[in-house]
């Protein structure tokens, strides 16, 4: 997954589609979630997590 996300930020949609994922509660719980809270990556916007414009990136060691 931190493969795909590279440097840019993606929405859930856009992850899924380059991982050629389709089933979005599978996505979550297996590869969403668990990244977030390993803390690999991060959401754009962490006040709203369920906002249509959320997207994801790689964590940044400076951040």
């Amino acid at each position: 997954m931190l493969e795909v996300l590279g440097d840019e930020e993606w929405s859930t949609a856009q992850i899924m589609e380059r991982l050629d994922l389709s089933h979005r509660p599978t996505f979550r719980k297996n590869y969403l979630n668990p990244a977030l809270a390993q803390g690999s990556i991060e959401m754009t916007i962490p006040d709203k997590p369920n906002s249509r414009n959320q997207r994801y990136r790689r964590k940044q060691l400076d951040r």
